[in-house]
């Protein structure tokens, strides 16, 4: 059969760690500074940690920033680089790309016919 002086030991041992965790909870519980905002001043607010904190002061002042002078300086160096792609478009005559043109002329030797407004010339 079994002891029942073991049976008791265990038992008192486990009834002890309940109310020292109970206790526990209990001061716990007491320390606290607050359970919700109600137990707090006007001005603060219950944090996680169950204390009393300040409201943050949101600064509500804008600095207003001028961006005229970033959007020029853009659209100058858009403009530049639209002039270095386009380059040779807008340049087709630059002195340093001289196209030798050489236009054919007629030879004299022709012997085809060629017509002008009434009267048919042969070449000679």
């Amino acid at each position: 059969m079994l002891n029942k002086k073991a049976d008791g030991g265990i038992t008192a041992i486990i009834v002890i760690v309940i109310i020292i965790v109970f206790l526990g909870w209990l001061i716990n519980l007491g320390s606290r500074e607050c359970n919700s905002n109600k137990d707090c001043s006007q001005d603060s607010y219950c944090g996680s940690d169950f204390s009393c904190h300040q409201h943050p002061v949101i600064n509500t002042e804008v600095n207003k920033i001028s961006i005229t002078l970033p959007i020029i300086l853009i659209g100058i160096i858009l403009i530049i680089l639209a002039v270095i792609f386009r380059w040779e478009k807008i340049f087709s005559k630059n002195i340093f790309q001289k196209k030798e043109t050489t236009k054919e002329k007629p030879s004299e030797e022709s012997t085809e016919a060629y017509y002008t407004s009434q009267f048919q010339y042969s070449a000679k």
